[in-house]
């Protein structure tokens, strides 16, 4: 159709020699309908403002915890605990980073064992029971609205973000409001006991180990100084010389310190994998020590140190019943203490994490942001607005000078008409302009 009375408009044009004017600029064009344009972005405007009331309210609240100092106790329980927290991250699927710590806590907040923790809550519970009744419903809700995140100064931020009902009531937003804030601070103490009961049961555990090995050594120093008193009885040697008791006191210090590397590396391979860097790190130290040792019996050790090897018989076995007794003293004390240390970490229950901010209800919403969904409807507006008047411009300039786009009416005039669709030739100054007829259409008017 449009084609056609393209074609007309151009036949009348060129047969009343009426002459085609150019059509007005862009801009031209717009300001002459500034009044259609602006009233296109207002309407945009003031359309997605009334739409931001149909989006439901957001609040967010958000606590900020530290995490627990090492209180030095070393030995095992810092190993350990160091150990723990690494595997336990892994195991839940989060990353070292900076502070192994912050990152384990950041995937314990949002897991879903905690989420449950928290949605064990009665006034939690209620909270949410009005619009989800299925326990499941409530803690998937409560884990997807808690963020945990890792700061760099050191501190973990715990975020909760609820949303009210559609056209909430006024009660129902400062319920909303409230509970935001009621909830991170509630997954603030979850984690809080998830992380005691934690360091308890390692607690427990190293426990156990150590009084095993502490009753074994005890066991062993008691028939150590068995051997020792009938090797004196027998060949009436009671002391070494005070060289060569240096040279054991020092080999019976290093075998020890073996010992205890030897302890901690059993602890921590029970979380650790073989190839762990903190395995492969105290294996290493402990080759370097067992190398250390060797230079004792072959006389490596130093200028002043007599070697074992070099000593009588006799002095040589003294001195191997002498250092395996300093030995077994050594690792029993060192175990003695760490199991006193393991006994009142088992028995404390001090809050382990230090509550830096607690969350306090937030002012206002966080969403929707209702002057963004106004200045996005009034550039959405423009834009309408703007290629509306530019599609009408085209159109009306088509119609306007059909010759300037006689390429545009061809294709749709083919595309209505086929190959019997007459074309628009474009106009030639020295010949009269007019329709090219193709051979279709003359075959077409003479069979009329």
């Amino acid at each position: 159709m449009i084609a056609q009375e393209q074609i007309r408009s151009t036949n009348d044009h060129h047969r009343m020699g009426a002459s085609v004017t150019a059509p007005r600029d862009f801009l031209t064009y717009s300001a002459g309908h500034w009044k259609r344009i602006l009233l296109f972005a207002v309407g945009g405007s003031v359309l997605l403002f009334l739409f931001s009331y149909t989006r439901p309210q957001t609040f967010v609240a958000t606590a900020t915890v530290l995490p627990p100092e090492h209180e030095g106790m070393g030995g095992l329980l810092t190993y350990l605990s160091s150990s723990a927290s690494s595997a336990a991250l892994n195991l839940l699927g989060g990353t070292l980073g900076a502070s192994p710590t912050l990152e384990l806590f950041k995937t314990i907040v949002e897991s879903h064992t905690v989420a449950e923790d928290v949605a064990s809550d009665s006034v939690v519970h209620a909270f949410f029971y009005r619009r989800d009744t299925s326990q499941k419903g409530i803690v998937a809700q409560l884990n997807g609205s808690v963020l945990g995140n890792a700061e760099r100064t050191g501190t973990l931020t715990i975020t909760v973000q609820l949303s009210a009902p559609r056209f909430a009531s006024a009660r129902e937003l400062d319920s909303t409001r409230k509970m935001a804030a009621y909830v991170a601070n509630k997954f603030v103490d979850a984690l809080d006991r998830f992380n005691r009961d934690r360091l308890i049961t390692t607690a427990k555990e190293t426990k156990i180990f150590v009084e095993q090995e502490y009753n074994n050594k005890m066991t062993d120093l008691d028939s150590a100084y068995a051997r020792l008193q009938a090797f004196q009885e027998k060949h009436q040697a009671i002391s070494l010389t005070d060289q060569l008791a240096a040279t054991v006191s020092a080999a019976a210090k290093l075998a020890s310190q073996m010992q205890q590397n030897e302890m901690q590396r059993s602890v921590e391979s029970r979380e650790l994998g073989p190839n762990d860097p903190r395995i492969q790190a105290l294996t290493a130290e402990y080759e370097a020590e067992q190398a250390e040792l060797n230079k004792y019996d072959s006389g490596g050790a130093g200028e002043y140190i007599v070697a074992l090897k070099n000593a009588p018989e006799l002095a040589r076995e003294l001195a191997g019943y002498m250092r395996e007794v300093k030995v077994l003293e050594q690792v029993t004390g060192y175990l003695r203490g760490e199991l006193e240390q393991q006994r009142i970490a088992e028995r404390r229950d001090l809050p382990s994490l230090q509550m830096l901010d607690a969350a306090r209800p937030p002012n206002g919403p966080s969403s929707p942001n209702r002057k963004l969904f106004a200045i996005l409807g009034l550039i959405l507006g423009l834009g309408l607005s703007l290629g509306y008047t530019v599609v009408e411009r085209f159109y009306r300039d088509v119609r306007a000078r059909p010759l300037a786009h006689y390429r545009l009416i061809n294709v749709l005039a083919s595309l209505r008409y086929g190959t019997h669709a007459p074309l628009l030739a474009p106009m030639d100054p020295q010949a009269t302009p007019g329709i090219v007829k193709t051979p279709d259409t003359q075959e077409h008017e003479v069979k009329s």
